[in-house]
């Protein structure tokens, strides 16, 4: 029985320096050598954002009442800066709030001569935007530094026109016609597909791809001012409507992971 202990405690013994001499090789060294204590990362639960967008714009169509529907008609390029605060759900799903300011594109579309309308001729204005959503989005894991993903959005456009002007044809007397600005807000949305790439720590690179809807935007109506006056002859007209606008967007940024 004494042997049979002997042998027990021997067992223990050789059991116990093996794998201390395991951990000291797994660590670089032993526990006390090296004052080894486990470090964890905690997970991010929200991140910031901030982004570079540049546009290329259209819409619907161009009209004024009663009945005009402008021919000829363009709207211009232009670029957006944004910000957002957003929050980790799942690995593989985040989501977020954001804000972003858009410089204005121009807008032209013409009222040939001889229509019958009270002023003839190309109308020019501008029209910007400040856009809010609550996007969602869906990464794919790809178990590397480089994740592809997926979103919608939902939320508001406030469509802003600058003041413009008629380049005015067909009139009688020598006359002008300016409008001036106005704003509009209408339900947005968004479809977007992009990427984020891991760069320091906390650090990621946001860039993809967004199909932007802002709805309508319009001026306020067009003042006429003729020189001689002429008695009778109206003084404003309506509005010109900018209807169903929307941009294809490429956009850049950065996010940075909150803890």
């Amino acid at each position: 029985m004494k042997t049979f202990h002997r042998s027990v405690l021997g067992a223990v013994a050789l059991l116990t320096s093996t794998v201390g001499a395991f951990a000291a090789d797994l660590y670089g060294g032993s526990i006390k050598d090296q004052g080894y204590t486990p470090t964890m990362t905690r997970p991010a639960m929200f991140y910031a954002r901030g982004d570079f967008t540049a546009g290329s714009n259209d819409f619907g169509s161009l009209t004024e009442q009663p009945n005009y529907t402008l021919s000829d008609r363009h709207i211009g390029n232009n670029r957006a800066w944004g910000a957002g605060i957003g929050m980790y759900f799942s690995p593989q799903v985040r989501g977020d709030l954001t804000l972003d300011w858009s410089s204005a594109a121009s807008v032209t579309g013409l009222i040939a001569p001889a229509t019958g309308a009270t002023v003839q001729g190309e109308r020019q204005f501008g029209v910007k935007h400040v856009v809010g959503l609550a996007n969602l989005y869906y990464d794919f894991d790809t178990r590397t530094r480089f994740t592809p993903y997926l979103g919608v959005g939902l939320g508001f456009a406030t469509n802003k026109t600058t003041d413009g002007n008629v380049a005015v044809v067909g009139c009688a007397a020598a006359c002008s016609a300016t409008m001036d600005s106005a704003s509009k807000t209408n339900a947005a949305g968004a479809l977007m597909a992009g990427f984020s790439a891991k760069l320091v720590d906390r650090w990621s690179l946001d860039a993809g791809y967004r199909f932007l809807y802002l709805g309508d935007a319009h001026t306020s109506d067009i003042n006429i001012t003729r020189t001689p006056p002429v008695v009778g002859a109206p003084n404003s007209t309506p509005a010109v409507n900018v209807n169903d606008m929307y941009a294809h967007q490429f956009r850049v940024g950065l996010r940075m992971d909150l803890r």
